[in-house]
């Protein structure tokens, strides 16, 4: 990637009405190179409008929005990103490659796009037409279009939908080696996992405002809560202090001392086996933090 000496994203005070609504208030967001930023909300909570003013797909009704120093709906601003949308429709008579092929030229691009077609799957698919293609080919076909040429700025709204298994688990390591490489990222998706492998922070919106801000490392220090999972013999219940509820063949609590947790249990001899200590998932821990605690 070349080098770029302004900041990816800068947006300041982002609003955006529509009519009586306020749909995004107040909104600001940085994100440096060799960054992913993962912008979470429930549904309504204005993602989609705030990743189109990011994008240059809506003009905010105050604030502003730079992209390397960009306008970003400006021809300059186009030529560093990559985009890959939440409904993103083909040509049907076209193919992959002719489609790929295309945005190579319209971006300058002298990268082979055969990188992309090897990272996403695409050899078989390659030179057939996009008509009767499923969703996650279609979805295959949006993420190469969106990584072709190695973007400096990358936007992906819910990237996995209609992806098996296997094709998400490629998805996030091609994504985690591009922020590794320095590019930069800002991800929306409805797949908590999926953000925890791919984001270094989260930013969390509620009705067009920010309510959460900051590195998955500094809010999992504010909640040292863990849970602990373990089997007991058949027809055996752990204490009553343990609180532990049963997981099919498993139980499972939680503490805020798990140390001091498992020696008394040890202490009182409870025979428990395949002991598993963890951390919460962070969609349990975002759903515990109280509103008047976040930042």
């Amino acid at each position: 990637m070349s080098a770029c000496i302004h900041t990816p994203v800068e947006a300041r005070g982002l609003t955006k009405r529509f009519g009586a609504v306020t749909a995004i208030d107040g909104l600001s967001l940085h994100l440096e190179r060799g960054e992913a930023l993962g912008l979470l909300g429930p549904n309504g909570a204005g993602k989609s409008t705030a990743l189109a003013m990011l994008m240059g797909l809506r003009v905010p009704d105050a604030g502003a929005v730079r992209l390397f120093g960009h306008a970003p709906g400006s021809a300059a601003a186009r030529a560093m990103m990559g985009v890959t949308p939440q409904m993103a429709g083909f040509p049907d008579q076209l193919t992959p490659r002719e489609l790929l092929s295309y945005t190579a030229a319209r971006r300058g691009s002298r990268a082979p796009v055969d990188d992309v077609i090897a990272a996403f799957g695409l050899s078989p698919l390659i030179d057939r037409r996009m008509a009767g293609f499923s969703g996650g080919e279609v979805r295959r076909v949006a993420l190469a279009l969106a990584f072709l040429g190695r973007p400096l700025l990358v936007f992906l709204d819910e990237p996995t939908a209609g992806l098996d298994a296997e094709a998400q688990q490629g998805f996030r390591a091609i994504a985690r080696a591009y922020v590794r490489d320095g590019g930069a990222l800002i991800l929306t998706s409805h797949h908590w996992d999926e953000i925890e492998a791919v984001c270094d922070r989260i930013t969390m919106i509620d009705e067009g405002r920010k309510v959460m801000d900051g590195t998955l490392a500094e809010i999992r220090a504010r909640m040292q809560t863990r849970r602990i999972g373990f089997a007991l013999p058949e027809g055996r219940h752990p204490p009553e202090w343990l609180r532990a509820t049963p997981q099919g063949q498993r139980w499972q609590a939680e503490s805020d001392d798990s140390d001091a947790c498992l020696r008394r249990l040890v202490a009182e001899q409870t025979p428990f086996a395949d002991l598993v200590v963890e951390p919460l998932a962070l969609q349990d821990i975002i759903a515990r933090i109280r509103p008047e605690d976040r930042p």
